[in-house]
């Protein structure tokens, strides 16, 4: 080892076998020796502190006076006077020089021990001395330094500097061996803590210098000769009790013994400099984390089959130490919630088909529930409860055993998107448009209708499942359907309107005013409707003769086209009025004129309902049978009233109907046995001879009877077309008009831009390539775009 001696420019004229000096010095010495520590281990009482400091003050100014008239010219003439301090200075160096090397091992201690006693006892002594010769620190040492002679050092310096190349140097493999020795043995739980060894540790910290700032931390023996060495046999000790616990103890197991490592390494970084702590943790996340996350995750799927959260709690808690490792967790946690979602589906889809096909083979179950027509055998209710079960189970998981983490919530709702609007029961082929939407309109109508089966439904649920469908545009329209029929059921309670108004809030609020406003409207016109139905009963109550010959409780529904464009279709049927409602149309027709003149009424026949109170059939002491019939209906039984028998001929004369339609009215008419028809069965009813005869006494088991109901199941069917090329319209529509504005803020603009941002846009629906090309060749045709001349841009025709 190396020895360093300190030369300075100003020793030059140091006197040798000067007898002040020597006289001093053998004075002093004893109690240099005592202040680091004799074998006696004697005490240093304040009166030999003070004779100390006394003696080298005394020297110090004593040998400067006797030098001062010797002057050394500098290069530039000008004089300065020696201070004396470096025959001193040098003695001690050299005595700190034999101190240490002549400090003895005990033979009971190990090196370890040994330099733990010596290093407490000579750091106490160090600063002890470092205050006794603290004149030749303020004068001798400070001048050379600010002179530039970095290798000068103050008296506590120095003793460190000593130290570090005549015991640590010199000792350093042993002691470093021993140091991680004790390591080893307290992670093996063989020994207590030494609480002593944090003393050694210190210990390299106090032997960095930084020789231009000796107040400056330097860590750069604490570094090299310490923190490399602790942190390879960390690396190396975990590697080999981490590979041999998961195989003795698996998985499940490892995670308590992982955790329970971290933490003890990181109780022990209060015995280390707080440098270690980042390294350390890079360490222990490697070895404990990284090297073994895939066997951790493979363990997620079995520990969420089992429900044992709070293992999965472990996992995730030791994972997220380190973030690579995150996300093919988040991967794993939205893949098997998908998979969960399917799984839940397929098998509300085999118990629908199994209750409706019992003993049938499963296998063909499935493919005929993938391939049944639209709402055979879904029940809304049950398939929108399926999906919540999942949602609602995989969130108590994320905020319990994953904090609610923010990307965990995203991975759920992520998985939960996925299987909601892709599944065996709303896409039973790749190409099918996805029934979620309608069917969690169907969910909605249930609910505000509260049937029986709505008990446990609820709005809140309604809006969870909203959240997640894709083609939002699609529920708008569906919604808008079952609300019409609500509204034009003329039944609903104010309760019921404020529960309809709760919903279309929350539309409102999870879109925009705008996703809301022709729902806002259709209920603006049912309470218009209601105003008019006032003024018009005012009406023929104040006319001449009274409401004789007008019907008194009409109950009109004034609706404006753009947002009841369902109830349009199919209204243009050919029909002739029966006369006896004449008047009553007239009578209103001429009241809402006056009110809102300018504006074209038309009547929509297939709508409407009415109320038969029957007399003439019910038996003596019996209640009177209410009827509910179309109005179709009810023009083709009013000429009963006058002859028992008619052909079909007569009421297709007398109605004007189409034979389809004359076909789906009478139909319940003559399944209920209202009506006997002569010749029986559907390929007769209208041929011109087949006879048609209303019983004399009509029985049922129910007082009121709706033989419109059957009428509206025919309907059915074409409704769902209609509102399924509803859909497509307004998808369109919303393509067009997303095209167009991002174009006229263009100019010019790429297929492949163009489609990008229609995506970026759009979010009432996901449209597909096909559908965005099929409405940019809509817009070429229409002439709001043309090809630019390389066949892959479009520009904007103003």
């Amino acid at each position: 080892m190396t020895t360093v001696v300190a030369s300075s420019a100003s020793s030059t004229s140091a006197v040798q076998g000067d007898p002040f000096l020597e006289r001093t010095w053998r004075e002093i010495e004893p109690s240099v020796y005592i202040i680091l520590g004799d074998d006696k281990n004697s005490p240093l009482d304040s009166r030999m502190y003070t004779q100390t400091y006394s003696k080298v003050y005394n020297y110090c100014t004593t040998a400067s006076s006797k030098r001062a008239p010797s002057v050394n010219k500098d290069r530039d003439g000008k004089g300065t006077v020696k201070l004396v301090g470096a025959e001193l200075y040098y003695k001690l160096q050299e005595y700190l020089k034999y101190y240490l090397e002549n400090l003895r091992q005990k033979e009971t201690e190990t090196f370890l021990q040994f330099y733990i006693r010596n290093w407490q006892r000579y750091l106490i002594g160090s600063t002890r001395l470092n205050d006794v010769l603290d004149y030749i620190n303020r004068y001798w040492v400070a001048k050379e330094r600010a002179d530039g002679h970095r290798e000068i050092y103050d008296i506590l310096s120095l003793c460190l500097l000593s130290w570090r190349d005549y015991k640590f140097h010199a000792n350093l493999p042993t002691l470093i061996n021993e140091v991680m020795e004790q390591i080893r043995l307290q992670r093996e739980s063989k020994i207590d803590s030494v609480g002593n060894l944090s003393v050694a540790i210190k210990s390299f910290v106090l032997l960095g210098f930084d020789v231009n700032d000796l107040k400056k931390q330097n860590l750069s023996v604490y570094i090299n000769d310490f923190e490399k060495a602790f942190l390879t046999e960390t690396y190396n000790f975990y590697t080999e009790e981490s590979d041999r616990y998961i195989h003795e103890h698996g998985v499940v197991n490892y995670l308590v013994k992982a955790q329970q490592r971290i933490d003890e390494e990181l109780k022990r970084l209060e015995e280390l400099n707080d440098h270690t702590r980042r390294p350390l943790n890079d360490v222990l996340n490697q070895v404990l984390i990284t090297n073994h996350a895939d066997e951790i995750r493979a363990e997620l799927t079995p520990l969420l089959d089992q429900e044992r959260y709070a293992d999965v709690s472990r996992m995730n808690h030791l994972l997220r130490r380190v973030p690579m490792t995150v996300e093919p967790l988040l991967q794993d946690l939205q893949s098997y919630v998908k998979q969960q979602g399917l799984n839940a589906v397929q098998q509300l889809s085999e118990e629908l088909q199994a209750s409706s096909v019992p003993g049938e083979d499963p296998h063909h179950r499935l493919h005929h529930i993938r391939h049944s027509k639209k709402g055979e055998t879904v029940d809304a209710k049950s398939y929108i409860k399926a999906l919540l079960s999942v949602y609602f189970k995989f969130r108590d998981v994320v905020e319990g055993a994953f904090d609610n983490n923010e990307s965990f919530v995203k991975a759920l709702d992520s998985a939960c998107q996925s299987f909601i609007n892709t599944n065996p029961i709303a896409t039973p082929t790749p190409r099918s448009k996805s029934r979620t939407p309608d069917l969690l309109a169907k969910y909605s109508d249930e609910l505000l209708r509260k049937k029986d089966v709505a008990e446990n439904m609820s709005v809140d649920e309604l809006m969870t499942l909203f959240k997640f469908v894709d083609d939002k545009e699609s529920f708008e329209v569906w919604y808008r359907r079952y609300l019409s029929k609500r509204l034009m059921g003329g039944t609903m309670s104010p309760e019921d309107e404020e529960r309809e108004e709760v919903i279309i809030q929350r539309l409102k609020t999870a879109n925009s005013i705008e996703y809301t406003t022709k729902i806002t409207n259709m209920f603006n016109d049912i309470r218009v409707s209601r105003e008019l139905g006032s003024v018009y009963r005012e009406a023929i109550s104040d006319s001449t003769g009274g409401a004789k010959g007008y019907i008194s409780d009409l109950e009109p529904r004034i609706l404006d086209s753009s947002s009841w464009n369902a109830i349009f279709r199919g209204s243009n049927e050919s029909f002739i009025l029966p006369k006896e409602l004449i008047s009553t149309q007239e009578k209103f027709q001429f009241i809402y004129q006056e009110r809102y003149s300018g504006r074209q009424l038309n009547w929509i026949w297939n709508r409407s309902r009415i109320e038969l109170k029957i007399n003439n059939l019910s038996r003596p002491g019996k209640p009177p049978y209410h009827f509910t019939v179309t109005l179709f209906q009810y023009a083709l039984l009013s000429p009963f009233n006058d002859n028992d028998t008619m052909s079909a001929y007569q009421l297709l004369e007398l109605t004007a109907l189409p034979s389809e339609v004359f076909k789906a009215s009478m139909i319940p008419l003559v399944k209920n046995k209202l009506l006997i028809q002569n010749p029986a069965g559907d390929e007769h009813m209208t041929n011109p001879t087949t006879q048609y005869t209303i019983v004399k006494e009509y029985t049922s088991k129910r007082i009121k009877v709706n033989f419109a109901a059957g009428v509206r199941m025919v309907d059915t069917r074409n409704e769902d077309r209609e509102t399924n090329e509803e859909v497509e319209r307004r998808h369109h529509e919303l393509l067009k008009a997303c095209i167009v504005r991002i174009m006229k803020a263009r100019k010019e603009c790429k297929h492949e831009r163009l489609t990008n941002e229609v995506y970026q846009i759009i979010d009432r629906f996901k449209p597909t390539v096909s559908d965005i090309k099929r409405a940019i060749e809509v817009l070429i045709d229409e002439q709001y775009l043309a090809r630019g001349d390389d066949g892959s841009t479009y520009v904007y025709l103003s």
